[in-house]
């Protein structure tokens, strides 16, 4: 019980600031609509999922592949994020 009391906060802080940089970096500035940028719709998308999914009551929270599963598709949302700033750095330059 005491590891869940870890991990869970750490999963969601992760999946924030995920978000927030998602937001900060492509929305606010436009480059979603105009960039044709596709990485950040689907990394916030898995980021909604994973908030979804830890916030409804399955069961499955004392398991550690539930939890092995969302660390891996916020894994995969911060990946697609580095993806589009790299895309976005070389596109700008």
């Amino acid at each position: 019980m005491q590891q869940q009391a870890i991990l869970w906060p750490s999963l969601s802080r992760i999946s924030v600031a995920i978000a927030a940089f998602n937001v900060s970096l492509f929305f606010l500035n436009g480059a979603v609509k105009t960039g044709g940028y596709f990485y950040p719709l689907i990394s916030l998308s898995l980021i909604a999922i994973v908030t979804i999914l830890t916030l409804l009551p399955l069961g499955q929270h004392a398991r550690l592949w539930f939890y092995l599963l969302m660390l891996t598709l916020c894994g995969v949302a911060g990946w697609l994020l580095g993806a589009s700033i790299i895309y976005w750095l070389h596109s700008v330059s």
